[in-house]
C-alpha cells in the first residue's frame, strides 16, 4: 500500500512539473531591461485566438501608446489598451486577437511608447511572429 501511495505522489509531482514547464515555454519574452519587461502568451501567437500581453515597468515609467502592426503585409494598426493589475501598479495587461492572413507565419511588430518625467521617452519596436492554429 505504501508503494502505491508513493507511486501516486511521484506521478503527481511529475505531472505538475511538466505542466509548469509547458506554461513557461508558452510565454515569449520580447524585451527585458531595467525599465521595462514585455511578454506575450501564447508564445506562438496563434491567429484568431486571444493573445495576452504583459508589461512590467520600473518606478516612474508610463505607457504612452501601444499598437501592433503587420510587417510581412499590411494588416492595419491594432491599438492595445493596457490596464494596471489590481494591487500591482507596476504590472499591466492587455488582450488582443490577430486576424488571419494568407501567410502561415506572419511577422508583426509591437510599437510601445513609454514616458518618464525625468528620463524622457523610450520607443520599443518589438517584432514577433503569428502562427496558424493546429
Amino acid at each position: 500500500m505504501r508503494l502505491l501511495l508513493l507511486a501516486f505522489y511521484l506521478l503527481c509531482l511529475v505531472s505538475c512539473s511538466e505542466e509548469k514547464a509547458l506554461q513557461q515555454q508558452d510565454v515569449l519574452q520580447l524585451h527585458k531591461d531595467k525599465q521595462v519587461s514585455v511578454s506575450l502568451s501564447p508564445a506562438d501567437a496563434p491567429v484568431e485566438e486571444v493573445l495576452n500581453w504583459a508589461i512590467e515597468l520600473s518606478d516612474g515609467w508610463q505607457i504612452k501608446q501601444a499598437e501592433v502592426t503587420g510587417v510581412s503585409m499590411s494588416m492595419g494598426t491594432i491599438p492595445l489598451l493596457f490596464k494596471a493589475v489590481d494591487g500591482q501598479p507596476e504590472f499591466y495587461k492587455a488582450e488582443m486577437v490577430l486576424g488571419a492572413c494568407s501567410q502561415p507565419k506572419m511577422k508583426w511588430q509591437l510599437q510601445l511608447k513609454l514616458h518618464h518625467a525625468t528620463q524622457g521617452e523610450k520607443l520599443l519596436l518589438l517584432p514577433f511572429y503569428s502562427s496558424w492554429p493546429d
